[in-house]
């Protein structure tokens, strides 16, 4: 089949990656033995008329439309991504009567919701590389697909989400396809308007509980990882093939299981590459050993996901580890000589003025070089958030999620966010 793959991904907030996600299904795609091309939106113009342009070149059998992000998670400057997702699908059926299939983390986390709000009748739930060739096997015959494994299949006035088949390892498809997506318009320079960044995954999966977060719905709570010799040659690939000169780790826990982490180390080492790398470090997992030899490697920058200062609210979003344990690790990565961002997540249960101005003062203590905060914190559907909003009553039983919520707790929800407006001001590389 010919297959064409479409990241809409438009947001240019903090970090802009690479279509890392649709780009492994479509290598995984092009192993199988399909056609494929590939249509990156992020510097599109005009997404509409790009997508007609590239139906009408291409013709493709199948249209895969990744959604990456569904907002902003910003909950006084929201923005709201699905319309402009909408848009595409409407051009692609515009021009073809090929089956549109969505996919990504935002589709993910809201498979019925997005079918229908984009009137779209399937898409793929968590990794793809496996359950969308699977899917492609029994629509280029014309057989049924409605047991395909992770398929959300919306008919009759409903939507049947399948469970997903068992996470795959990932050293089992070859790299994310980097020619078609074209990765060199992700190379980082300091002087760019927004932080383009080429991006590589040496392990999938998140064993935390954290109350808030998404991730383990997208990739699991199993940590698998990949040979690190062969993430070692897909970043010295990136210097090599594609002349990058800063990339990104997106691994959740970059530093777990530290064995493995440091076994990578040592390969790209071996490398001898120059290319410089940025990854994120949970404090939980700090040891120097591991971080010494992470900088040895090229890593120069950490983002450490703190996310407060106080104890008590370290508890209360169960983050796993302690105050004393995020002090030691912003002290180690700047002892090492590391650039180091760390993250204020502010306004979730049990939040006040006491523990807000702990947070405010851990991180004018330590001196991070740049602290990335948020006020009040997004609902997502099968996080412990959801079922404390549920009976505090924040939102209702049955709402629609699609559309943001936000938990704020009652005692800061009427001065938290100008009071952390004045203190982002008064600090420099403080982003509110």
């Amino acid at each position: 089949m010919k297959v064409l793959f479409i990241s809409d991904n438009r947001c240019r907030d903090n970090l802009v990656p690479f279509p890392l996600g649709i780009a492994c299904v479509a290598s995984a795609t092009a192993q199988a033995g399909h056609e494929i091309s590939c249509l990156d939106l992020m510097f599109s113009r005009d997404p509409a008329a790009d997508t007609v342009e590239r139906i009408r070149a291409f013709r493709p059998d199948c249209v895969g439309l990744s959604l990456r992000n569904i907002d902003n998670q910003d909950k006084y400057a929201g923005e709201f991504y699905p319309p402009a997702a909408r848009e595409i699908a409407d051009a692609v059926r515009s021009e073809t009567s090929a089956p549109v299939v969505l996919g990504g983390a935002g589709f993910t986390i809201f498979p019925a919701e997005c079918l229908e709000y984009m009137d779209v009748e399937m898409g793929i739930v968590g990794e793809g590389e496996r359950s969308f060739v699977a899917l492609l096997e029994r629509l280029e015959p014309g057989a049924a697909v409605d047991d395909t494994p992770g398929l959300a299949l919306r008919r009759d006035g409903g939507v049947r989400v399948n469970p997903p088949g068992p996470h795959a390892w990932p050293g089992l498809f070859p790299p994310p396809e980097r020619r078609l997506f074209d990765v060199t318009r992700y190379d980082w320079k300091p002087d760019n308007d927004h932080p383009f960044v080429a991006n590589l995954q040496s392990r999938r999966g998140c064993h935390l509980r954290c109350i808030y977060c998404s991730s383990p719905t997208v990739e699991g709570r199993v940590i698998r990882v990949r040979e690190a010799g062969a993430v070692a040659d897909e970043l010295a690939s990136l210097q090599w093939d594609f002349g990058i000169g800063t990339a990104a780790f997106v691994d959740s826990l970059f530093n777990y299981p530290a064995q493995y982490t440091r076994e990578l180390c040592r390969e790209i080492v071996a490398r001898k590459v120059s290319l410089r790398w940025i990854a994120n470090l949970n404090p939980l997992y700090c040891d120097p050993a591991t971080m010494e030899m992470m900088r040895e490697a090229g890593c120069v920058s950490l983002s450490i996901g703190n996310e407060s200062g106080s104890e008590d609210v370290l508890e209360s979003l169960k983050k796993g580890f302690s105050r004393e344990q995020v002090i030691s690790a912003v002290k180690g990565a700047r002892d090492l000589g590391f650039r180091i961002n760390c993250f204020l997540l502010l306004g979730g249960p049990g939040e006040n003025e006491a523990t807000v101005k702990e947070s405010v003062e851990l991180m004018e203590e330590l001196g991070p070089d740049m602290v990335s905060v948020t006020v009040g914190i997004r609902i997502y559907p099968g996080c412990e958030l959801h079922d404390i909003a549920l009976r505090e009553g924040v939102i209702e039983p049955g709402q629609n999620l699609l559309y943001p919520a936000f938990y704020i707790s009652p005692e800061t929800e009427s001065w938290l966010y100008p009071y952390m407006r004045e203190v982002c001001d008064a600090h420099a590389g403080w982003n509110l």
